[in-house]
């Protein structure tokens, strides 16, 4: 192929690309939740919480979420769960907003820590789980999962977890009591849409399989008739993510307004060095780029986010929980695919200024931690890893090295749309950025990568190639 080839083909190829990435990230501006967004209702939650703590009385040592549903008994809880190995440092910085978002518990699972995760998080004022020893087959975070669904809301258990985890079968709910189990927390009592037939446009629902498995059932613990309710609320959160006052009545908001049954957030991304802005940030404009979730409820790839996802406890055992994606590397995305296969809504959500995360510490990290959960968001393909790759090269990158050969034709119609795939390549981030809230000079800065990200990535794609993938202190085979 000579150059003018080489050139017509780059220039097709990034013009179709960048365009078809224009219409996604408008199309996901325009209708992607942001929590952010539901801060006016958040704010008429927390004002009712306000008038329950004080209902209960001066010196009452109900929690705000707790005397929020104090006039409705049967109204269940928000469990806030949080597996942390070896996060000492982190959860010195974001224990203080989990305990302040007023959930009716926030227990943190220490996963086999050396550091002192534990004590940090018993002094700070969390209920404090020793986790049990992983049984193979298992990664740490899903083992960390399904211990925290299984003992959360069971006072009673004190610090145990249960020693197995297995899946056992219930009858499949129709979507008339999934509305009811959304109503029973969410104080509505409005006729949820047939199945089928989507209450929000371009959201499908469909009528779940009875072959789909349901509960993760946990073994070793004794489960009192009350303390565990198919409505409670189960928020998984990692221990990095921060969360920034009223983000939990926002989440809350947002999960009732969309009536989803499983909400995934993804936080707005917090850099403070160099090397974390090179790759870091890339995650929001992969997603923000790709998918819209607008389209979750059809046949459209469907995202999540294993950093916030949110689920009634009715929801999270009719697929499974996390004993259903055990081994899995990026059991997020696979719990997605199962809740939307059984027929749930899935709902992926911006953190905006409610949530943030500081996903890595610099360049070095960055690469370890995208490498980990590369191949199983390419469904084990090499061969489709490698050709992302290549594509991000020929869209971002090639323009700009043909500028220096003549053969090009800077004057020519290949040249005119080789110049406006570079300016539109280097607005990409930039515009990512505003999107997600990111909108600090430097943020903005960050745009200007744009030609050196597929480079940059590179590392990435070469360590996620590899046959094992290691991450905290743990190998697991990819």
């Amino acid at each position: 192929m000579n150059r003018s080839r080489l050139s017509s083909a780059v220039a097709g190829i990034s013009a179709a690309y960048l365009g078809a990435r224009a219409v996604v990230l408008l199309a996901n501006a325009l209708t992607q939740p942001s929590l952010r967004a539901a801060a006016g209702t958040a704010t008429e939650t927390a004002r009712d919480r306000d008038r329950a703590r004080a209902g209960a009385g001066r010196g009452s040592s109900v929690s705000p979420a707790s005397a929020e549903r104090s006039g409705r008994a049967s109204t269940p809880r928000v469990l806030l769960l949080i597996p942390a190995r070896d996060e000492e440092s982190t959860l010195r910085e974001t224990l203080p907003g989990f305990l302040g978002q007023g959930a009716d518990e926030v227990v943190v699972l220490d996963d086999d820590s050396a550091d002192a995760t534990r004590a940090v998080a018993e002094a700070a004022g969390a209920r404090v789980l020793r986790g049990t020893p992983r049984p193979e087959g298992w990664t740490g975070k899903n083992w960390a999962c399904a211990q925290l669904a299984a003992a959360a809301g069971h006072p009673e258990s004190a610090d145990r977890c249960p020693t197995s985890v297995h899946i056992e079968p219930l009858p499949a709910r129709s979507a008339q009591k999934r509305a009811e189990v959304h109503s029973s927390w969410s104080g509505s009592r409005e006729a949820h849409p047939t199945p089928g037939v989507s209450e929000t446009p371009g959201v499908s629902e469909t009528p779940e399989s009875p072959e789909t498995p349901a509960l993760a059932e946990p073994s070793g613990i004794a489960e009192p008739p009350e303390s565990a309710r198919p409505d409670d609320v189960l928020v998984f959160t990692d221990a990095d993510v921060r969360w920034n006052p009223g983000a939990l009545d926002a989440l809350l908001a947002t999960l009732r307004a969309t009536r989803a049954d499983l909400l995934t957030v993804f936080p707005r991304q917090e850099t403070r060095t160099f090397g974390e802005r090179l790759i870091t940030p890339l995650n929001d404009a992969v997603v923000l780029g790709s998918v819209p979730v607008a389209l979750h409820g059809r046949r459209a790839p469907v995202v999540a986010n294993g950093q916030v996802m949110a689920f009634t406890r009715a929801a999270y055992a009719r697929v499974g929980g996390h004993a259903a994606v055990s081994g899995e590397l990026v059991e997020d995305m696979r719990l997605a695919e199962r809740m939307r296969a059984a027929g749930g809504r899935v709902v992926t959500a911006r953190g905006e200024s409610a949530i943030g995360v500081r996903m890595y510490d610099g360049y070095r990290s960055s690469v370890r931690g995208f490498a980990k959960s590369l191949l199983g968001l390419h469904h084990g393909s090499r061969a489709l890893m490698l050709a992302t790759s290549l594509l991000t090269v020929c869209v971002y990158t090639l323009p700009w090295l043909l500028r220096v050969w003549r053969g090009a034709g800077e004057s020519s119609a290949t040249g005119r749309i080789l110049r406006l795939v570079r300016i539109v390549g280097l607005l990409d981030r930039t515009v990512s950025n505003l999107i997600v809230g990111r909108r600090r000079p430097l943020d903005l800065a960050e745009g200007l990568l744009g030609p050196l990200s597929p480079l940059l990535v590179l590392p990435v794609y070469a360590l996620a190639g590899r046959r094992r993938v290691a991450w905290k202190g743990r190998a697991y085979e990819a």
